[in-house]
């Protein structure tokens, strides 16, 4: 009774030490942590790489070179000159009808899709941090709970043996108490095991030990929170307007374009190079200018590519409206699992007031000398082993809270 009263108090600790603050990446393991900070980084990045690749750059190129003539003597010594040329220039496009635009709106939905899809996979690794940390617990009852199993299975082999000797049963109720002890303790063994397992899982993700976590508040979500803030939802409903954006700059491909030249060059031959670059009035020093309108006139495969695009879109309009559906019948399963939890602990909750009814009655009855005091220690282990069932499914129900709280974005 000790040893529940202390885990009763484990666990009141447990579920009051709570601290909504830590969905982060601070309880990661330090390298997965450090991955998922530079992943960041790159999506960041990325968006201003993209937002502003429609910018043109500015070339500059030089060259040196020499003519050599194979005619005469003296023609060659006309015609075998050292040349040397300078270049600056660029091509910008200032108008696509549209399509400008299109490209920076691209590159900001895309951001918003692939930081909604970081942040997802940072909430299911943290959910498996403390999912894993819910099971670890949860061994841990259940280990305590299977030794008051193995006690009670004691006290039965002992009054088997006892009415064996004494005639009042047979070979086979013995040896049927034998082996229900063996299970019992094999379930031990298994538990025990399953319990290193957990923790070893626990090590591949965060550095921490399992007592140095605290868990999140993993309060009720109702529906419409849930469907509105769902990572999922989310992460898809951004893909259909990076989609959409994409379809828009396809379009615009086939639209008119104005774009803008302009380029300054330099060369000389058998002079100093750097005295001319300072007079631009020399014959060698030219500068252009240009605006150039362009539009594909045709491409055969045009309808199909615009085609291709848009069904992309309406595809993914059609996966986020089925997600929705399948998002919604999954927290009524979860709250399904809730429920029977729940009714299972109010079922057990009268099995222990039974208990302690029959306790209380076998006490006087066991001090009357009426009864056996090993009838009296199986059912105080019993209503014990009732009590463990409930805290278990305590745990059961907050891991169904989890798994609601780390799906949405807080």
């Amino acid at each position: 009774m000790k040893k529940l009263l202390l885990v009763l108090l484990i666990l009141s600790l447990f579920i009051n030490h709570l601290n909504a603050n830590e969905k982060d990446l601070n309880i990661i393991q330090k390298d997965k942590k450090e991955y998922r900070l530079l992943e960041k980084e790159s999506i960041q990045t990325r968006q201003q790489s993209q937002k502003y690749d429609w910018i043109s750059p500015i070339d500059l190129s030089g060259n040196i070179g020499r003519n050599h003539s194979f005619s005469d003597e003296n023609s060659r010594n006309l015609n075998n000159k050292n040349t040397k040329s300078a270049s600056i220039g660029f091509t910008q496009s200032i108008f696509e009808s549209g399509g400008i635009g299109f490209k920076m709106d691209y590159a900001d939905n895309r951001f918003k899709y692939e930081m909604l899809s970081w942040e997802n996979q940072n909430s299911q690794l943290i959910y498996t941090i403390y999912n894993t940390l819910l099971d670890i617990k949860k061994l841990k009852l259940e280990i305590n709970q299977n030794d008051y199993r193995i006690v009670n299975k004691d006290i039965e082999l002992i009054i088997k043996k006892i009415q064996y000797e004494a005639g009042k049963t047979d070979i086979i109720e013995l040896n049927n108490a034998i082996m229900s002890k063996n299970l019992i303790q094999k379930e031990e063994i298994a538990l025990k095991n399953s319990l290193k397992e957990k923790e070893q899982e626990l090590a591949k993700y965060t550095d921490l030990k399992y007592d140095e976590i605290e868990i999140l508040d993993f309060q009720e979500t109702n529906k419409e929170i849930f469907l509105d803030k769902n990572y999922s939802i989310l992460e898809a409903d951004a893909k259909v307007e990076m989609l959409n954006s994409e379809y828009k700059i396809k379009k615009s491909q086939y639209l008119p374009k104005l774009s803008l030249s302009a380029k300054a060059s330099y060369s000389n031959q058998d002079e100093k190079f750097n005295s001319m670059i300072s007079d631009t009035n020399k014959d060698d020093a030219t500068s252009s200018g240009s605006l150039v309108l362009s539009m594909p006139l045709y491409d055969y495969t045009k309808s199909s590519k615009i085609q291709e695009s848009k069904i992309e879109v309406l595809k993914q309009k059609a996966l986020v409206n089925d997600l929705k559906n399948e998002t919604a019948y999954e927290y009524e399963q979860i709250f399904t699992k809730i429920d029977t939890y729940l009714k299972q602990n109010e079922t057990i909750n009268k099995n222990v007031k039974l208990y302690e009814e029959l306790i209380g009655a076998n006490q006087i009855s066991s001090e009357a000398g009426m009864t056996s005091k090993y009838d009296l220690e199986i059912l105080e282990n019993t209503k014990t082993i009732n009590e463990f069932d409930i805290l278990i499914n305590k745990i059961n129900i907050l891991q169904q809270y989890a798994k609601l709280y780390f799906k949405i974005k807080n």
